[in-house]
């Protein structure tokens, strides 16, 4: 998808959901602003019954001079219409009556319900339809103003309960630019209302508690009254994790926070969710997005609300803990595997930043934090999977080669210096090398899905799903974690 393109129609609407919020507003706007910018004029237009009344939207479409309009037609000479956070044939989206020759054109990033397109555009892995845009003007070379980019920001902001639910590296890249510090101060005080304040008080009484998992059932509302919501629930000392829901036109939306170093928010909102629609987050936040139509085909009979339950209590019987620095499992009764001289990458994590920054590794699998220095590499293995290595154990197993190593990847892993914001890619770095002949393991599948806490941060895991291989290296058994059997297959093999 090049937006460029777009410019070859002549009369173009751009229509956000009903009901806008930041995140449809946000991208609506800068779709426009880069269609004016091209020498395109597109109205930004939305149906339904409702027109914009929350404190926070007025503000943020008056701060940002955004002309957005409440419309009940589109003009009889559109060629084309664009939605956007939403998708034309939805429930949530005004179905304007358009000419037989007039074309849609889809930028989404909610579960796909229409057929593909020429200029259908959807992204479920995405936080935002806000993430989406910011990725396809970045990749015009489009230079974003500070409105613009706040927009966006804000977009993003809201739509994952204030970055507590960034899913992709691609979100986190943009909750990390330089925006309107004044004007998201005031944006995030000018949330809710009254009424939202009384839906809180009302939430927090309706609730079931599951192996100390809390579950609350909220009215109607929007992400953002969820999370507050979920941050209120989760000071409750004697529970691990809170789930909070509401009902939704389509399905039900998912706000987690998670209280302990077993449960990763992240993990527990993609577990729930894998079936019927997506979630994710981070460790300690995270939500999600359940559609009614998959929990039918996948529940039979089961209400929403019972399906979800049957999911919470399946998460907490799914897994074995496996703690690195302590445990009983008989590594040396494995069977023992060689790696196989198969060229992967490294970078010296000093050759990206000076010695002594304080990092983060941003990748798919999510973010490892670590401190630069000449004995910290970064491995980059033969699916672009990254991950830190002492010098001492990169010698003794792998032979370096002075050439450089070049990966393709859906998201290029990149290093973020925490303190200067700073980010670097990692593969304009790397170079190859081969695992020794004496690179050898202790491995077997596991049995069930499992978490491994490992040396390097014993407050987060590394999760594998049956089948997957829980790995030491051998002769250092407290050196264990968890390779996926795809990657175990293609880089092991047994003695």
């Amino acid at each position: 998808m090049e937006l460029k393109n777009l410019t070859k129609y002549k009369n173009i609407v751009i229509q956000c959901h009903d009901v806008p919020d930041s995140d449809t507003i946000a991208s609506g706007y800068s779709l426009q602003r880069y269609l004016h910018f091209l020498g395109a004029e597109a109205p930004l237009v939305y149906g339904g019954s409702a027109e914009i009344t929350k404190p926070n939207l007025v503000m943020m479409i008056d701060m940002l001079q955004i002309k957005i309009e409440h419309v009940f037609e589109l003009p009889a000479d559109t060629d084309l219409l664009i939605t956007v956070d939403c998708q034309r044939g939805a429930g949530n989206v005004h179905h304007f009556i358009l000419p037989e020759t007039a074309d849609v054109a889809v930028f989404d990033h909610h579960r796909q319900e229409i057929p593909d397109g020429e200029n259908i555009y959807i992204r479920s892995y995405l936080a935002s339809c806000s993430t989406l845009i910011w990725d396809l003007l970045n990749k015009e070379n489009y230079k974003m103003d500070d409105r613009v980019i706040t927009a966006l920001y804000y977009g993003l902001f809201m739509d994952t309960n204030g970055f507590s639910e960034l899913r992709h590296p691609l979100d986190r890249d943009l909750a990390e630019v330089h925006s309107n510090v004044g004007f998201i101060k005031k944006l995030k005080n000018s949330s809710i209302t009254m009424d939202e304040l009384d839906i809180i008080g009302y939430t927090l009484r309706r609730r079931k508690i599951v192996n100390n998992i809390g579950i609350f059932s909220a009215e109607a509302c929007d992400s953002n009254l969820l999370g507050f919501t979920s941050d209120i629930a989760q000071q409750v000392a004697s529970m691990k994790c809170c789930v909070v829901y509401c009902e939704q036109l389509n399905g039900l939306k998912l706000s987690i926070r998670s209280s302990v170093r077993e449960i990763m928010a992240s993990e527990i909102a993609a577990f729930i969710c894998k079936e019927t629609g997506n979630g994710g987050g981070n460790i300690d936040k995270a939500g999600g997005f359940m559609n009614f139509n998959k929990i039918k085909e996948f529940a039979g009979d089961m209400s929403p609300y019972n399906y979800l339950v049957s999911k919470i209590k399946a998460y907490c019987e799914n897994y074995d803990l496996i703690y690195a620095d302590h445990n009983n499992i008989d590594f040396a009764g494995m069977p023992i595997y060689r790696k196989l001289p198969i060229p992967v990458g490294y970078v010296v994590s000093t050759d990206i930043f000076p010695d002594g920054s304080k990092i983060t590794i941003r990748t798919l699998e999510g973010d490892i934090d670590a401190v630069a220095g000449g004995n910290i590499y970064l491995m980059i293995g033969i699916e672009g999977e990254v991950y830190p290595i002492l010098k001492e154990k990169f010698d003794l197993n792998y032979s370096a080669e002075n050439i450089p190593y070049t990966k393709e990847a859906e998201y290029e892993p990149a290093v973020v210096n925490r303190l200067s914001g700073s980010r670097k890619l990692i593969l304009p770095f790397a170079k190859t090398c081969i695992p020794r002949s004496t690179k050898l393991v202790r491995a077997k599948p596991v049995e069930k899905d499992t978490k491994v806490f490992s040396y390097w941060d014993t407050e987060k895991y590394f999760s594998g799903i049956k089948g997957d291989y829980l790995v030491a290296n051998e002769g250092a058994y407290s050196d264990c974690y968890i390779v996926r059997r795809d990657i175990f297959s293609k880089t092991y093999v047994k003695i």
